[in-house]
């Protein structure tokens, strides 16, 4: 017995795709349930296009901040200072 395959697709003029990594596992008859996606999504392999998540898509921008100053009290007094005008 097969296991199971589970996965979140679009679902155009009443094609579904199945990502290419469940390609393989797919058998030739299969039962098949249809439900909504609830809430927003997040497309996998949005970067990659590879339909999994790879390294793209957690890339972040990173910044040297090891020279820069913070002053709390200076950074709240502009914040109430620029929202009483």
């Amino acid at each position: 017995m097969q296991q199971a395959i589970q996965f979140e697709t679009i679902i155009e003029k009443g094609i579904i795709h199945i990502p290419e990594q469940y390609i393989a596992a797919v058998p030739i008859a299969a039962r098949v349930t249809v439900a909504p996606v609830s809430g927003p999504s997040i497309r996998l392999g949005a970067k990659s296009k590879a339909g999994a998540l790879s390294d793209a898509d957690f890339s972040a921008l990173k910044i040297d901040t090891r020279n820069w100053s913070f002053n709390r009290e200076e950074a709240n007094e502009r914040g109430l200072s620029s929202s009483t005008i």
